[in-house]
């Protein structure tokens, strides 16, 4: 009999066992499941996201080069108003206002690289250290000065 109820016992402590277990595998399996999920959720707003931003950008430079026809609509309709408007020295002073002596137009004008400084951070000196030294500001002390603790006094140079 009491092989009978050990055999028993361990019958239900096996099925509990591997209860356990596959409770825990199959948490795992659903937990993964779910990650795979979300992360399949994150890839599709990802691309929806990038294809906005695409849009954006594509309607962005129509709307500013429909902006520069326009403008040149504008200016031609000005500059046929002036020639047909006004005398001919006016008209031709209307027109050249957009260009500079070498017949470029003012957007057209290419810099000089050669005349600009970058900016300094730095106040340049006449003779000396700059700002940037490590040593700027600081005073010599003599070494006399130096055993007898004495910093706070001035120092003639």
């Amino acid at each position: 009999m009491i092989q009978i109820l050990a055999g028993v016992g361990l019958f239900f402590l096996g099925v509990l066992v591997g209860a356990v277990f596959h409770r825990s595998v199959q948490g795992e399996a659903s937990k993964n499941k779910r990650l795979e999920q979300k992360l399949l959720e994150l890839q599709e707003t990802h691309t929806k996201y990038q294809a906005d931003v695409s849009e954006h950008f594509m309607n962005t430079a129509r709307a500013v080069n429909t902006l520069n026809k326009s403008y040149k609509d504008v200016h031609d309709h000005l500059a046929k108003g002036a020639s047909r408007l006004c005398n001919e020295e006016q008209a031709s002073d209307f027109l050249a206002l957009g260009r500079n002596d070498d017949g470029k137009s003012e957007v057209d004008i290419d810099v000089n690289l050669e005349n600009f400084t970058p900016p300094m951070d730095y106040a340049p000196k006449a003779a000396g250290d700059g700002t940037l030294s490590e040593t700027f500001g600081m005073t010599k002390v003599t070494e006399e000065r130096l055993k007898a603790n004495t910093f706070n006094e001035k120092v003639e140079k």
